[in-house]
Parts: C-alpha cells; structure tokens; sequence
C-alpha cells in the first residue's frame, strides 16, 4: 500500500520521505518535520509527507499573480497525488479552501487514492472560528464530505464532526512515537521536587493551573515552579504573583523529554479539547499530569483530567496528594504508561489500516 500525508505546508516546502533509519522523531523540527505530528504516520506507514505548495508553483510569478486576483491557486496536475492507495489530507485553518479544493479534485479522480481527513486545530479553537466565519465552514464542510474517512483525534468530539457531514466519523487516539520516548521514563523516587507549569496563557483558564502551582508552593516552598517560554506568545504571568518561579528556554522535544522526567508534578489547565501532547509525554517519562480535558488526559490520566468547572480546589486537592503520596502517584504514573503502549507506530497503523479496510468494504 502506498501512502502519503498531505498539508498545505511543510517546515521544508519538499516532500519527506520516511526510513527506518530516519523516522520523523529524529529528524530537525524547525527545518523537516515536526517529532509528534500527522508525519508519525508516514514514519508508522513507511509514505511520504507532502507539501500541497509544492505543486502550485508558488515560487513562480503567474501563479502568484492568479492567486492574488482569484483567491486560488491556478489548477495544477494531480498525477503524483494519484500513485497513493490512501493519502491523509490534514486540514488546518490556514489555507482550509486550497485543501478543500484538492479533496474535492482527488475525490473526482480517476484513479483516485482513498481520502483519510483529519483536523489540526483543537476542537476548541476550530469550531469557534467557524462558526464566525461562514466562508471557512464551507470550506471545511466541503472539506469533509469529499473525504472517504474522517477522524478525530478527541473522542469528546466526534458527535460535532459527525453533525456536519455523512462521511463516517472515527475516533482514532493521536499516534504517537511512544517506544522511543519511553526510554527517558524516571520512577518518582528519582525525580526533583519541582512544578512544571503548561499551557498558553491566551486560552481560557489556563492560568488556573499558575493559580494551583502558586498555592501548592505555599504548602511545598522546596518546590519551585517552571514556565516554558513559547515563542511568538506572550505569557501572562499574573497567576504566579509572589511566587518562586523560572521561565525557561522553549525546548524542543528531545531534549524536552529527559528534562520532563525530572519534574515531579506538571499542571496543564487547557481547556480547548486538544490531543494532548503535554499528558502524552507526560506518561512516557512517568511525569504525572494534573488538570485538562484533552483527549491523552482523559484516557491516560482520567483520575486527574479536569474541564472549565473544575473548582480550583479540586485540582490543588489532587495535587497535595500527588506530591505527598508517592504510592498514589506511582499508580496514575503506571496507568498512563501502560495505556500509552496502543499510541505506538505499530498499533496505531494497524488501526488505521483496520479501519480502511472496513470502510472500503462497506461501500
């Protein structure tokens, strides 16, 4: 079976091609690919990544020209797109019409590859955009019903895909290179004391987490606090006011996760229905994650998942008792690193693969 992703975009603008020697997670994430993105599949799949940019000639001028006049780029071949059995078409805000073209172009195809959509953004955030923007909900509508498979990375969330298209709507959890992220795993008994702090702080309630992280450092004063700088946001820091606390460098995410498995306690207060790549690698490296309603809190830390009416003294009665209870804190850290184990490449690409087939033979 030949696969491929396809995104508007790529960190390259070239087309990736996965190898064993060279999966996604190894390569440069600023100038490649990104180590826990839709290319985990590629890798899983041994297809290829490929930027939709790379076709309609944006560095040429007539292109350019035709775009900036007719809000599209001008038609361009589909022959390379044509040689995949199944092509993951990713769709992001950004540029969503040109993604909705090509679906909808593959769709009609002949021969044309199987349509596998799936969404980018968080729940959270897409769904407000579309419904105040009419033209973008058309978009991704059209999107969607010219696709043989959608699915969704948040279980919470399917009932509302499923309320805008006929094309059936699947959970999948996110994939994730967890065999690789395992290795860096530290027990409690070896960690430091030490909060880390999550979440950009332009969305709701998650400084409820700062909050938290302040008030537990009341009771736990050995404990300092840690920030991650995130390039391009502003942080509001207000939440941590008094409090003993670091803003730290943006890491990326290998050299994130031997630094995640030193902390003892992450708060992540995020409420926009998101994968969850903080609780994920939280269970690799055996970093209990408190607060949350993404998908990876949900099933890998149910006991300490959250949403936006979780009283903030819940949440700072979960975390004394993780930072007092080791045994406790043992226990959740097993439990996410067991379930962890199905995010893999293998598992998970034998899912998707499940699920193709049984959608080919529905029809």
């Amino acid at each position: 079976m030949k696969f491929a992703v396809v995104e508007y975009n790529s960190k390259s603008g070239d087309i990736w091609r996965a190898t064993p020697r060279r999966p996604n997670y190894l390569e440069d994430p600023d100038r490649v690919i990104d180590p826990t993105s839709f290319g985990c599949y590629v890798s899983a799949l041994h297809g290829e990544h490929i930027p939709l940019v790379k076709f309609v000639g944006k560095r040429k001028l007539w292109p350019r020209v035709y775009r900036k006049i007719t809000g599209s780029w001008p038609p361009y071949s589909l022959a390379y797109f044509q040689q995949f059995d199944v092509i993951m078409l990713v769709h992001q805000i950004s540029d969503a019409h040109e993604i909705a073209a090509l679906a909808r172009r593959l769709r009609r195809a002949n021969p044309r590859p199987f349509i596998v959509g799936v969404p980018t953004q968080p729940y959270g955030l897409l769904r407000p955009h579309l419904d105040s923007h009419t033209q973008a909900q058309r978009d991704f509508i059209t999107y969607m019903n010219n696709c043989d498979l959608f699915l969704t990375v948040v279980k919470e969330t399917q009932r509302w895909y499923e309320s805008l298209t006929s094309t059936p709507v699947v959970y999948l959890p996110q994939i994730y290179p967890a065999s690789y992220a395992t290795q860096y795993f530290r027990a409690v008994e070896h960690k430091q004391k030490s909060i880390f702090v999550a979440g950009v702080t332009d969305r709701a309630k998650v400084t409820q987490g700062f909050e938290v992280a302040r008030r537990l450092q009341k009771e736990f004063p050995r404990y300092p606090i840690y920030v991650t700088e995130i390039p391009g946001v502003t942080l509001n820091l207000n939440k941590l006011a008094g409090a003993k606390y670091e803003v730290i460098p943006f890491q990326k995410w290998r050299e994130h996760l031997p630094w995640l498995a030193q902390q003892r306690l992450t708060i992540n207060t995020d409420y926009t229905f998101t994968r969850g790549r903080v609780q994920v690698d939280c269970a690799a490296v055996g970093t209990v994650s408190l607060g949350g309603n993404s998908d990876a809190a949900s099933d890998l830390f149910p006991a300490l998942r959250s949403n936006v009416a979780t009283p903030t003294e819940d949440l700072l009665s979960l975390g004394q008792r993780l930072l007092t209870n080791d045994t406790y804190y043992t226990q959740i850290a097993s439990t996410a690193r067991e379930r962890l184990k199905k995010y893999d490449y293998d598992e998970s690409a034998a899912r998707l693969m499940m699920l193709i087939r049984a959608s080919q033979e529905s029809r």
